[in-house]
Parts: structure tokens; sequence; C-alpha cells
């Protein structure tokens, strides 16, 4: 009953209804279950760390909004968006370099920006700390100059050699030469691979529109990247060999 809470996000009412239990019961078995999977989410540095091991070199990072309800009083306002225009919560998640889930971070009121967000949770700094090259979008375009300041870097040894991937921006009076829409095309290419990701965790339609109260939001979000971990391995070992 909650993994279909969960997928198709029915009215609790109507699924509790047929099983002839109440609607409160029925999110009380779901808030149980969510936080029972979201014990299970590895924690970032023992996902960095599996990552390493198996030879990844880059991290793909993005933010997405998981749209609430507009509720009443003060404390909703941090969760509008002005960029999408409704409210919500930000959440960022990495993946590695074939969309594939690692990480999901707890979410931040909808107003926070996605570079805002990373600054806030040291991404960059833990990325580099296990080797790791971040690659955003024009999000994240302001990113790199963080490094600039590092002049004292303990992985270094001295003035921060880690690079940022972002893509070229235009500005006003300096349009993209040919060379850099190539490579904006090709970082593109290889940047798509994180929007296959967030397609597997919004793929558990309790996102569409968030209707628990945000407090549990974090939680459902590492519960959903677990069972969207298990899926992604079911369906790695039951594909068939290529060979």
């Amino acid at each position: 009953m909650v993994l279909a809470v969960l997928r198709h996000d029915p009215r609790l009412a109507d699924l509790g209804g047929g099983m002839g239990v109440s609607a409160s019961t029925v999110r009380r078995w779901v808030l149980e279950v969510i936080g029972l999977l979201a014990a299970r989410a590895a924690r970032l540095g023992r996902v960095l760390r599996r990552l390493v091991a198996r030879g990844g070199a880059v991290v793909l990072v993005d933010g997405t909004l998981i749209r609430t309800r507009r509720r009443t009083g003060r404390a909703n306002r941090a969760n509008y968006s002005g960029k999408h225009k409704q409210h919500g919560l930000l959440a960022l998640a990495l993946t590695d370099e074939d969309g594939r889930l690692l990480w999901v971070s707890a979410v931040l009121p909808g107003r926070t920006a996605d570079i805002t967000a990373a600054r806030r949770l040291r991404i960059r700094e833990r990325l580099h700390a296990h080797g790791l090259t971040p690659a955003g979008d024009k999000g994240f375009h302001g990113w790199h100059k963080d490094v600039r300041d590092s002049r004292d870097c303990r992985q270094c040894g001295g003035r921060c050699e880690q690079v940022v991937l972002t893509p070229y921006k235009a500005e006003a009076k300096r349009p993209l030469t040919k060379a850099q829409k190539q490579a904006n095309a090709a970082f593109s290419a290889m940047r798509c691979a994180v929007e296959g990701g967030f397609a597997a965790l919004k793929n558990w339609r309790i996102l569409d529109k968030l209707r628990l109260h945000p407090r549990h939001a974090t939680t459902l979000l590492r519960a959903l990247l677990v069972l969207t971990q298990h899926e992604q391995n079911v369906r790695d070992t039951t594909r068939p060999d290529p060979a």
C-alpha cells in the first residue's frame, strides 16, 4: 500500500477505503516506511569513496524544484521560487556520467539558487577531497570563482588546482565563438545524463506535488533515492550481456 502511494500518489481516503483502513492510518504507515527506507540511504562520503573505487572522475551536479502546496504564513514565503513562479523545495542531486543517482541533498527553501545551495552544502570541497570534478549547467557558472580564493589547499599543497566544469556563457558584447558553441554542445551531451537521473526519481508521482508537510520532504527524498537505486540495480543485473 505504501508503494502504491509513492508511485501513483492517490488520495489516501480512496486507497484506504478499499482496504478497510482510514486515511490517517495510511498516512502513518507511509511516514513509518519512508523513515525506515531513508535510514538505508548512504551518506555522501561513502558514496564518493565508492565512486572513486570504480574509477569515476566526473560528478554531474544539478538542482530540481519539488512543488508543494501554497501554505499560509510568513514562513512559507521562502518556498516561493521566482524562477519557476510557484512554491516548492529545492534539492540538489549528484549522478555519475551514466545518469545513475548517487546522492540527494536535504531540501532547501525554493527561493534558493542552485549555486547557493551547492556552496552552503560545500559540495565542491567534498568532491575535491576525493579527487572528483564537478560538472554543472549555466546556473553554476560562478562556481569556478570559488577556486581562485583557495590558495592554501590541503589537497593541492598550495594554490588549488581543481577544475569546475561549466558551459561557456555569452555576454552582451561578446557572443560565443563557433568553437565555444561546439564545446557547449559536447558538454550538454555529457550533462543530459543527469536529467535521466531526475526523471527516474520523479517517476514516483508523489513528487509531482508534495502533499505531505515540508518537514517530511528530506526523509521522503532519501527513501525514494533508495527505491530508485534498487530499481537501477535490478535493471542492471537483469540486462542481457552484449557479448
